[in-house]
């Protein structure tokens, strides 16, 4: 049988070729984001509690949170918790706080500060994870009228959201929450952060845009209550609020609520 014959030579130059380019690919990888520098210290605060803050440029300042906390800002989406529940692992993660103070070159975004977050969790508590998902109940937010029109609380934002700069915020407070410049999933996000609603409260309004919202409710009143009907107020229920307010009602539904299951996890390494 006849066979072209083989150039060796090319060959060898085409493999040598294959094997350098294969070098030089992994070597361009792009390295994870982190910080500059990050220092992490158990917190000896007598209660816990404590406000995750970003003062400009680049710093992240979280005292006092427990480990379970830090890994939901990092890996969860837009607004406090992004909806995400951390599970598995052990108890000292919900138990144990940290003061966590870390510093990054330049101006990053809030976003690119929880993908730094993410190594520097793994580097120093060697955390290992993996996402999963659960069916749950959850109230849907939706338009309250046919037209479209929002409540008299609420206010376009026709400004820019600068990294580093504090004009787009979400602040809660025992009274309500004041939003600049953000979305309507951080209004559900915040509902299911603080209305003592006992469900996760996703965004259905189909609404696009930033807006100012500055939402009035005795949320203190609300927490800890296990029936979904806290009131304010005169006797105004949060579901009436919302309506008369942000002009959003909130009406029963299925979702799935997002997981991050821990697989293992260590004490953080001395700084």
């Amino acid at each position: 049988m006849l066979t072209a014959p083989v150039n060796f030579k090319y060959a060898l130059l085409s493999v040598c070729g294959a094997v350098a380019f294969t070098a030089i690919t992994l070597a361009q990888a792009p390295a994870a984001p982190s910080f500059t520098v990050a220092t992490i210290k158990p917190s000896d605060a007598p209660n816990p509690g404590g406000f995750m803050t970003f003062p400009p440029p680049g710093r992240l300042s979280a005292p006092n949170f427990p480990l379970q906390t830090l890994i939901g800002f990092a890996y969860a989406g837009e607004g406090p918790g992004g909806g995400l529940e951390v599970t598995g692992g052990p108890d000292w993660i919900r138990q144990d706080r940290y003061n966590v103070q870390a510093q990054a070159d330049g101006n990053p975004t809030q976003a690119e500060l929880r993908l730094m977050l993410r190594t520097l969790l793994a580097e120093r508590f060697a955390l290992k994870a993996h996402q999963d998902s659960k069916p749950i109940d959850v109230y849907e937010m939706v338009l309250a009228r046919s037209d479209g029109k929002l409540g008299p609380k609420v206010e376009p934002f026709d400004k820019e959201c600068v990294p580093g700069e504090r004009v787009c915020q979400a602040l809660l407070n025992p009274n309500g929450f004041n939003i600049v410049g953000n979305t309507m999933g951080m209004v559900a996000n915040l509902l299911s952060n603080r209305g003592g609603l006992g469900r996760r409260v996703v965004d259905k309004t189909g609404v696009t845009g930033r807006f100012t919202v500055r939402f009035e409710f005795p949320f203190g009143a609300a927490n800890g209550k296990s029936a979904p009907d806290p009131l304010a107020n005169e006797g105004v229920s949060i579901f009436t609020a919302v309506q008369e307010q942000i002009g959003v009602k909130l009406q029963p539904g299925k979702g799935t609520q997002p997981l991050l299951v821990v697989d293992s996890v260590q004490r953080p390494t001395e700084n």
